[in-house]
């Protein structure tokens, strides 16, 4: 072989797969699932409360003695924390919590119902202090 005849490289062509509708669809609902800056920061600040929880929830023995009868009774396990409070932290992780307008629309429309029913009330009172006052006392 001649240096002129050098062997040409054929070049690769890499075509890249066009995404469907339902791959395009399903990538949209993965970032959609994806958990919003404000949850990484909540988890983030709540670990140094679950490692306490965490040593709260760790069953103790008061007194460590043999397996006599006596011994079985005095060293059974008890817990730092009542269970009532234990219930009730987990049925906390339970609740779904409105967003932040929709606790704002349903704060307003509390404090709008107290000031009609306010209203409402002193009305009745007018009324019937003007009734008792003019037509009973007479």
């Amino acid at each position: 072989m001649a240096d002129g005849d050098k062997p040409k490289k054929k070049k690769l062509v890499v075509t890249r797969k066009r995404e469907t509708v339902r791959e395009r669809a399903d990538k949209s609902t993965k970032k959609a699932e994806k958990q919003p800056r404000t949850r990484k920061l909540a988890s983030a600040a709540s670990k140094p409360v679950t490692k306490v929880g965490n040593v709260l929830k760790k069953e103790y023995t008061p007194i460590k003695t043999g397996n006599s009868k006596v011994g079985k009774a005095l060293s059974k396990k008890g817990a730092l924390t009542p269970s009532y409070f234990v219930l009730s932290f987990r049925e906390l992780k339970k609740v779904t919590w409105p967003s932040k307008k929709t606790a704002g629309k349903l704060t307003l429309a509390v404090v709008a119902f107290s000031v009609f029913l306010a209203t409402a009330i002193k009305l009745l009172d007018l009324g019937f202090d003007k009734l008792f006052k003019d037509v009973i006392l007479k």
